[in-house]
């Protein structure tokens, strides 16, 4: 509370220009330099010659000659401020500023703090041209209207604490730019929204405690980059918000006390590498987290007062090597400050440990070279072992002239009893007495091993198996050991052993007990002992008695013998009776779920090859079929079309020639004999392509039957070759096993070579496909050649590499138009009937006598395509 109350006393201080002078008693006094001071107005006095004080006058003042500054106290009226450079005017009730202060343009610094002005106008400081430095702290002012600093750029300390403000308005303070320092404390702020201070970047000192902010928006204070001294305590903040400090870099001092903050973000001070001072007390805090400080290492001073934190693990310090003052006081849950806190703090000069739960000293203090200032009074220390290091370095300390606190054992202990009640303690290290000698023990029997130490305390014990099994014991649960964070047992991997019930486990008297004694359990078994003076460590053995092993040996050839002979025996029966069955035919009459496949791998895998080759074959001809079709189809179109052409173009000229008779029968019989021509070409031409088209898809179909019959052949003699090859090795096997291995599953090997009773499934089958292939379709014309079904394999066909289908191109015909059937001899009675009437037609003379004859040009029928009828393509290939 002292420090809190200098805190507020200093904050006032900033408020207030405090000009401290010694004043001049008489009227007539002589200053130092001989000039005489003027004689001041009743109730005043002068403190300098440009300096008068006035306090309890009701009349207006008439300022003398000369003065520049101006303290008034209760002094109500009216001023003119037209000489004054500095005015403080203190408890003199005023509410409205305008109203008292005339001609203020010359003013820079102006105190009208501890008055009773409430409300400020638009533009109320505008006639205030040179003003520096503004308090209106301990006012009632509740509202700052949006313009009131209008035309106050050069105003670089402003202060509004100690007044009733809500809310202000966004950005007020954007006009005074200059600003350096703001004093917004013990008002009723709520919040700041982001980038609240955008035009006020040369703020460096922020003093927004003791209001009700609940929240601060991250980029708040983004804007801020040269702050350096931040209060936020006394406030309602929940949380801090993500990054509201990454862009004060140059932050010097943060107090966040008295919020009832529960976590902070270990990330929420990565911005604050320059910070000097930090203050986190009187929050709800139950464990600092990991990281919190790794970004300050200039911290110079922490304090971490009136949380709720139960215990300081070690780490939690780590990164603020700088470190000067430590204070973690009046924490009445903080029960434990691990060993090696303080070891992350070696220049520590002042650490106040006081009013805690505190039981006892981390031994990292005695690393503490630096330290002049100590105390850890009202704690309720035990005084025992664990602290028995504190005496003697306390004396030494002492003798340094280090400042320590009252030293007592507990609130209920006289004062400072400790170091002479820890003088007196008869503490130990760890001695052994009595350990488990080596011995012999058989398997599946109980085996107790046995350290037994003298010391004081007593120390705790810990067993390693030579599993690496972990086993602890402590004699006393009240005094934690150094393993009081380890399971009671557990693996090398810290993961605990639950085994319900165990079979090795630690006795009440730390004796440790290995129950149905295995051959993982010998070994070397480490016995270690510890209390707060000192540790040791001895090894107890245990082997397992060779009687067991000699044992172990025998009955496992014993055994090994009889599953040998019992397993070679039951082989011979089974033999036996499947001979009898099959002898007698017993399975493949009675049992037919019995019958085996007697089909090998291998011959699967040639019927496989046969039937993708059969398929194979039935998809080229299939696909030839179609295509064979299409293009006869193509080929009928193509010759109706010419046919149509034909008799379209005579029936044209025929008509140009209806009335002329001499002239028209001569033509009518060059008409015919060309018609006759160009309809032979056309039948020729369409009989020469599907005879072209049907000896090539005959030729083509007999070289897919030469390839398919190559391949089975092909087949055949690989077979007959690897059955010859199996034969000789049989042949030439030793005769090292059975008799009936050569008959029996022996020459039955599941692997790339035939089963002897397959040759004549497989060669049936085989011939059988050769008995197709040379049987042709019933749909082939009988004037095909059968020789091209007996295809003797040349010397390309045999190569490896080359394609089995080079060679075999279909043609087709592309683009005819859809199929239009129209027959020979119907067409040519109809072009006979149409030149029958056109001669009779031209039977009369009379119709060629008074008729001009003009011939038009028509279209000759010598132009017509000759045998490559359009739309065929020679050279298209499969």
């Amino acid at each position: 509370m002292g420090d809190y109350r200098r805190l507020v006393i200093a904050g006032n201080a900033g408020c207030t220009v405090l000009l401290v002078l010694f004043a001049v008693t008489s009227a007539h006094t002589r200053h130092g330099d001989g000039v005489v001071l003027q004689r001041a107005p009743p109730g005043c006095l002068y403190l300098k010659t440009n300096t008068l004080r006035c306090t309890d006058r009701s009349t207006d003042l008439s300022l003398p000659k000369g003065v520049s500054h101006l303290e008034l106290e209760n002094v109500p009226g009216l001023l003119d401020a037209a000489t004054l450079h500095h005015l403080r005017w203190h408890r003199s009730g005023i509410t409205d500023i305008n109203n008292v202060i005339a001609n203020p343009q010359s003013l820079r610094t102006l105190d009208l703090s501890y008055n009773n002005v409430t409300l400020l106008q638009e533009h109320q400081f505008q006639n205030y041209t040179n003003l520096v430095q503004l308090n209106l702290s301990r006012n009632l002012i509740n509202d700052l209207p949006r313009d009131v600093f209008n035309n106050n750029q050069s105003i670089r300390k402003l202060c509004l604490a100690h007044n009733s403000l809500k809310a202000i308005p966004f950005q007020v303070f954007a006009p005074m730019n200059e600003l350096n320092e703001l004093d917004l404390s013990y008002n009723s702020l709520v919040t700041f929204l982001d980038h609240f201070f955008k035009f006020n970047k040369n703020i460096e000192i922020l003093l927004l405690n003791n209001n009700n902010i609940t929240k601060i928006t991250s980029n708040a204070l983004a804007d801020l980059t040269d702050l350096k001294r931040l209060d936020l305590s006394f406030n309602s903040l929940g949380i801090l918000s993500k990054g509201l400090f990454d862009s004060l870099v140059h932050l010097q001092y943060l107090n966040l006390a008295n919020n009832p903050l529960t976590n902070i973000a270990s990330g929420s001070f990565r911005g604050l590498q320059n910070m000097r001072t930090l203050n986190l007390s009187g929050n709800r805090l139950t464990q600092l987290p990991f990281g919190l400080l790794h970004f300050s290492p200039s911290l110079l001073s922490f304090t971490l007062d009136n949380t709720q934190i139960e215990k300081i693990h070690n780490s939690e310090l780590l990164g603020i090597p700088n470190l000067e003052v430590l204070n973690i006081r009046r924490n009445r849950m903080l029960k434990e400050i691990e060993s090696y806190v303080l070891a992350d703090t070696p220049v520590l000069k002042e650490l106040d440990i006081s009013g805690n739960s505190l039981t006892f000293l981390p031994q990292s203090i005695a690393n503490l070279t630096r330290l002049h200032r100590l105390n850890i009074s009202d704690n309720p220390w035990a005084c025992d072992c664990r602290m028995h290091w504190f005496a003697p370095w306390a004396d030494h300390k002492k003798k340094s002239n280090v400042t320590m606190s009252e030293l007592s054992c507990g609130p209920d202990a006289y004062p400072n009893d400790m170091l002479p009640t820890l003088h007196h303690l008869n503490c130990t290290k760890p001695r052994i007495v009595y350990k488990t000698p080596t011995k012999l023990y058989r398997l599946k029997s109980d085996a107790l091993l046995e350290c037994r130490y003298a010391a004081n305390p007593p120390p705790s014990i810990t067993w390693v198996t030579p599993k690496r099994e972990v086993f602890h014991w402590n004699p006393d649960l009240s005094i934690p050991d150094v393993f009081s964070k380890h399971p009671v047992a557990h693996d090398q991997y810290m993961t605990p052993i639950r085994v319900i019930p165990p079979r090795i486990q630690v006795l009440d008297n730390g004796t440790l007990w290995v129950k149905n004694v295995t051959r993982a359990d010998c070994g070397r078994y480490t016995c270690y002992a510890s209390n707060p003076v000192a540790n040791l460590t001895e090894d107890v053995l245990l082997h397992i008695d060779p009687a067991d092993w000699n044992h172990i040996k025998i009955i496992s050839l014993i055994v090994g013998t009889q599953s040998a002979a019992g397993f070679l025996g039951l082989t011979l029966l089974i033999q036996f009776l499947r001979y009898v069955l099959n002898k007698f035919g017993v399975l493949n009459n009675f049992c037919s779920f019995c019958k085996r496949d007697r089909v090998s791998p291998r011959a699967r895998q040639i019927y496989a090859m046969l039937d993708n080759v059969e398929q194979y074959k039935s998809q080229q001809l299939e696909k030839l079929r179609e295509n064979y079709t299409q293009q006869v189809h193509r080929i009928r179109d193509n010759c109706a079309q010419q046919m149509e052409w034909i008799q379209n173009s005579y029936q044209s000229q025929a008509k140009h020639l209806k009335d002329f008779r001499d002239i028209g029968s001569q033509h009518i019989t060059t008409l015919r004999g060309q018609y006759c021509d160009q309809v032979k070409k056309v039948r020729d031409y369409s009989t020469t392509q599907l005879n072209w088209v049907r000896e090539n898809y005959v030729f083509q179909r007999n070289k897919i039957r030469k390839f398919s019959a190559h391949k089975v052949l092909q087949l055949r003699e690989t077979y007959k070759y690897q059955q010859q090859t199996l034969n000789k090795v049989l042949e030439n096997l030793p005769s090292l096993y059975f008799e009936n291995c050569r008959a029996g599953t022996c020459a039955r090997a599941e692997s790339l070579v035939f089963d002897p009773h397959d040759v004549e499934s497989v060669d049936c089958y085989i011939k059988s496909k050769i008995e197709n292939l040379a049987n042709l379709d019933s749909s082939t014309d009988a004037t095909q050649s059968r020789l091209s079904l007996y295809y003797t394999p040349s010397e390309r066909s045999l190569c490896p590499d080359a394609d089995p289908l080079a060679g075999v191109h279909i043609n087709y015909i592309e683009g005819a138009p859809e199929p239009l059937i129209l027959d020979g001899p119907s067409t040519s009675r109809m072009f006979h009937e149409q030149a029958e009437s056109v001669r009779s037609a031209y039977s009369t003379d009379d119709l060629l006598q008074d008729i001009r004859v003009e011939i038009q040009p028509s279209t000759s029928l010598q132009h017509l395509p000759g045998p490559a009828a359009p739309g065929v393509n020679h050279e298209t290939s499969l």
